[in-house]
């Protein structure tokens, strides 16, 4: 055998090496898809009926795996969500001045254990069954809700310590304008599960966005339209807490999920 056919022999013997091991070599890519029965990662199928799916009942944003603990332990949203709503209805009415009341220092004790509390312990439940969004969504909010009291209880002598009303409102809308951009990022995070999931937070953004706007202007016009908004979130929230709640052990009636375009959907059933 010639130096040149020794040479071409060489080099296919190592292209055909090259391609076995590029073959075999395990690839760290990550491909999603899904059809009727099965969602695939790399490939790989995994039965729909392992996965939770987009839920407003469980503030389930996506499809995930299933894990022991919710299978084995109860899910605490609901609770979250009627702490919320309990909370967010009553501050809307106070805004819209319903009954002649404008002051909401009567639900100081609601924002510190109902909303406050309640969501806490629901954020930490929320993130022992694996449940992220959940999770920061509560953890969140249970802070929003006692920090908003300690504003309204003036702990510390808040107001006093601004030199006029003016910078104390501007101090205010700055305390709002990172919850409204907060707020916000969870709504992007509900436009694949269901409608009424991403309804809710769609109002929760809402309200707080004109809470934050109508502190900049001083606009008790945009005030009302918030604490509007916020009333309609609390209702909403309640829809969600009892589609949560009820099932056919215990009612006639069941809410079934109505899924955005492109959400992940159970698979179908024969």
């Amino acid at each position: 055998m010639s130096n040149s056919d020794s040479f071409s022999h060489d080099i296919e013997k190592q292209t055909t090496i090259d391609a076995l091991q590029s073959k075999h070599k395990p690839s760290t890519a990550s491909a999603f898809r899904h059809d009727d029965q099965n969602i695939y990662i790399n490939d790989q199928p995994i039965d729909k009926n392992d996965f939770i799916y987009a839920f407003g009942g469980s503030l389930n944003v996506g499809a995930r795996k299933q894990t022991a603990q919710t299978r084995q332990l109860s899910d605490p949203v609901p609770a979250g969500l009627a702490a919320f709503s309990c909370s967010a209805l009553s501050l809307g009415l106070v805004q819209l001045h319903a009954r002649s009341v404008h002051t909401p220092n009567v639900l100081l004790g609601a924002f510190l254990t109902t909303a406050g509390l309640v969501e806490l312990i629901v954020g930490v439940l929320c993130f022992i069954i694996g449940n992220t969004w959940a999770c920061c969504t509560f953890l969140m909010f249970g802070g929003f809700w006692s920090s908003y009291s300690f504003l309204l209880m003036d702990v510390g002598g808040i107001a006093a310590s601004y030199a006029t009303t003016e910078e104390y409102n501007q101090a205010i809308a700055l305390y709002f304008l990172p919850w409204a951009l907060f707020s916000f990022a969870l709504f992007a995070c509900t436009w694949r599960s269901t409608y009424s999931l991403s309804f809710l937070m769609f109002l929760i953004w809402l309200f707080i966005l004109l809470f934050t706007i109508g502190q900049f202007i001083t606009s008790v016009g945009t005030f009302k339209a918030g604490g509007y908004l916020c009333m309609l979130s609390g209702i909403m929230g309640f829809y969600n807490m009892f589609a949560g709640l009820v099932d056919e052990t215990n009612s006639y009636f069941t809410i079934k999920p109505f899924y955005m375009p492109n959400a992940v959907r159970p698979g179908k059933t024969e």
